[in-house]
C-alpha cells in the first residue's frame, strides 16, 4: 500500500502517542522532580549543582541521539524496523526514572539521571524521524499540530504527577505512561519504510536558512530551557509559603503553561491559512518574550498566573510551526541523523542554558534563588529577541516541506 497517497489526519495522530509518553517524562522531571531531588540532598546547594546535572545531562543526550540516529538510518537503508531502538531505550528510561526517584546518594542520582537521558535520547532519535516520513505535504502542518498539542498535553500531565502525587507513586505511574504511549503508536512506528525515491543519492547541501533555523531555535530553547529549570527557584523565593509548596505551586505554573500550549497550537493550527509557518513562529515566540519579561521585572501570584498562560499561549504556537520547519529544512540523506543534528538546538540548550546562568552567578553574585531566578529570566528575555529576529531571516514558506514518496510493507 503507498502511504504516500492514503495517511490521513488520525495516522498523525497515533504517530504522535509517544511524544505524549516522552514529554509526560521530561514535563516531571526537568520542571519538577530534578529540582526537588537535588533539594532533598543538596538542600541549599541543589540550585548550583542544578547547573551541573543539566548539562553534564545534555551532554549524554547529544551523544545518544547521534548514536541512535546513524543506527536507525543503517536500518532503514537495509530494509529493517528502528522498532529495536524504540524498545531498548524505553526500557532503558523506565529503569532509569525507578532509579531516580528513590535512590539516596548524590552519585546514584547523578548516575540515574545519566541512565535517564541515555535511553530517551536512544528512543527520540528515531522516532523524530519516523513522524515527518509518514506524512505527506498536505498533512505535515496538522502533523506538527498534533505533536505540539501531545508536546504540551504531555507535560501538563508529568507536571501534575510530579507536583501532586508521592515519589513512590510517581515512579510507578510516570515509567507506565510512557510505555504505555509506546505500545499506543508501536505498530505504527515499527513500520518498514521504503523509499520509492532513494535520497540518499540526491545532492545536499547546508544552505543560509538551514543555519537561520538551526540559530534561531537554539536561541529560543536556551530560554525555554532556561524558563523550565529556574522557575521552582523563582517560586521557592516568591514568598508563596502561606499558599502553597513550592512544588506545588511549580508544577501548576506548568500545567497551565502546558495547557495553554495546547490551546495556541491548536489556535495556530486553525489560523494557518493565514499565517505561514514563519509567522506564526514569530507570533508565538513574541508571547512567550512578553511572559519572560514578566517574570524577570515583577513577583506575586498574579504574574505567575499571567505568565504561564501567556507563555503558554505563545510556546505551543510556536511548536505548531516548528516541527514542520524542521521538516522543512533537513537534509534528505539520512532522515533520523538529519533530524539528530537539527535537535541539537534543543539538546545543547540543555547544556549551555544553566552554564551561561552559572557564569552570570558566579560574576553578579545574586542573593538567593529568587534573585537568581530573575536574572535568569532577564537573560532569557534576551535570548528570545535574538531567536525571533533570527527567525526573521527565514525565507516565507507557506506550508511544509514536500515529502517522498513512501511505501509501506
Amino acid at each position: 500500500m503507498n502511504i504516500g497517497t492514503r495517511v490521513r489526519i488520525p495516522e498523525a495522530a497515533r504517530l504522535s502517542f509517544f511524544w505524549f509518553g516522552i514529554q509526560v517524562v521530561w514535563g516531571a522531571v526537568l520542571g519538577v522532580l530534578l529540582q526537588v531531588r537535588l533539594v532533598s540532598i543538596f538542600a541549599d546547594g541543589a540550585a548550583a549543582r542544578y547547573a551541573l546535572f543539566a548539562a553534564v545531562g545534555a551532554a549524554a543526550a547529544i551523544l545518544a541521539q547521534l548514536i541512535s540516529a546513524i543506527l536507525s538510518d543503517r536500518a532503514v537503508a537495509c530494509g529493517r524496523s528502528r522498532a529495536p531502538l524504540y524498545l531498548v531505550g524505553t526500557t532503558l528510561a523506565v529503569g532509569a526514572i525507578v532509579a531516580f526517584l528513590n535512590v539516596g546518594s548524590a552519585r546514584a542520582l547523578f548516575a540515574a539521571y545519566l541512565a535517564l537521558q541515555i535511553g530517551m535520547n536512544l528512543a527520540v532519535a528515531p522516532y523524530q524521524a519516523a513522524v515527518p516520513e509518514y506524512l505527506r505535504r498536505e498533512h505535515q502542518r496538522a502533523g506538527s499540530a498534533w505533536l505540539a498539542a501531545m508536546q504540551s498535553l504531555g507535560n501538563a500531565v508529568g507536571a501534575v504527577i510530579a507536583a501532586m502525587l508521592s515519589l513512590p507513586l510517581t515512579a510507578a505511574i510516570v515509567p507506565t505512561l510512557l510505555f504505555g504511549s509506546l505500545i499506543l503508536g508501536y505498530r505504527s512506528l515499527a513500520r518498514v519504510v521504503v523509499r520509492s525515491v532513494v535520497d540518499k543519492e540526491t545532492p545536499t547541501k547546508v544552505t543560509r536558512a538551514h543555519v537561520d533555523l538551526f540559530g534561531s531555535r537554539a536561541m529560543i530553547f536556551l530560554a525555554f530551557y532556561t524558563m523550565l529549570g529556574y522557575l521552582y527557584f523563582w517560586v521557592l523565593g516568591s514568598g508563596f509559603a502561606g499558599l502553597a509548596a513550592p512544588r506545588t505551586l511549580a508544577g501548576a505554573a506548568i500545567v497551565v503553561f502546558t495547557l495553554a500550549g495546547v490551546a495556541g497550537a491548536t489556535l495556530a493550527a486553525r489560523l494557518g491559512a493565514r499565517f505561514d509557518l514563519r509567522a506564526t513562529a514569530i507570533l508565538g515566540i513574541a508571547a512567550f518574550a512578553v511572559a519572560t519579561a514578566l517574570y524577570a521585572s515583577s513577583g506575586g501570584l498574579v504574574v505567575l498566573s499571567v505568565a504561564s498562560v501567556v507563555g503558554g499561549l505563545g510556546w505551543g504556537a510556536f511548536l505548531s510551526a516548528d516541527w514542520a520547519l524542521g521538516a522543512r529544512y533537513v537534509l534528505p540523506g539520512s532522515r533520523a541523523l538529519g533530524f539528530a543534528l537539527w535537535n541539537l538546538a534543543v539538546v545543547l540548550p540543555q547544556f549551555f542554558a544553566p552554564s551561561i546562568i552559572g557564569a552570570f552567578v558566579t560574576i553578579r553574585r545574586p542573593v538567593g534563588p529568587y534573585a537568581t531566578s530573575r536574572l535568569a529570566f532577564s537573560i532569557a528575555f534576551f535570548e528570545l529577541i535574538v531567536g525571533m529576529l533570527w527567525l526573521v531571516r527565514l525565507p516565507k514558506s507557506e506550508g511544509a516541506m514536500e515529502l517522498r514518496a513512501l511505501e509501506r510493507r
